[in-house]
């Protein structure tokens, strides 16, 4: 990755100078290096790993089509039965999370 022009202000350098004739003078320096400087960015291998699990995710379908058809199905049959135990433990599961 390589960053232009950034227009960092250095600062100026100030120093006096004695000329020959023994008087001082103020001049005044800056710095005008205009190299570019490249930066190099790495990415760990967990990050990696964790990059292509989101891509991997996103590419999956956000429920189970096949699973719903199926319900569907069985509760137009008449055959879809619930279990009132296993429905209510999961909703106290399901408090006991929120609370």
């Amino acid at each position: 990755m390589e960053i232009n022009n950034l227009n960092i202000n250095t600062g100026a350098s100030k120093s006096k100078q004695v000329d020959s004739g023994g008087s001082s003078k103020a001049a005044e320096s800056k710095n005008t290096n205009t190299e570019s400087v490249a930066d190099t960015v790495f990415i760990s291998n967990e990050s990696q790993a964790m990059k292509d699990l989101e891509t991997s995710i996103k590419e999956e379908p956000d429920f189970d089509q096949a699973k719903v058809d199926q319900i569907k199905a069985a509760i137009a049959d008449g055959n879809f039965a619930i279990d009132d135990e296993a429905l209510a433990d999961n909703i106290m599961q399901f408090e006991d999370i929120l609370g």
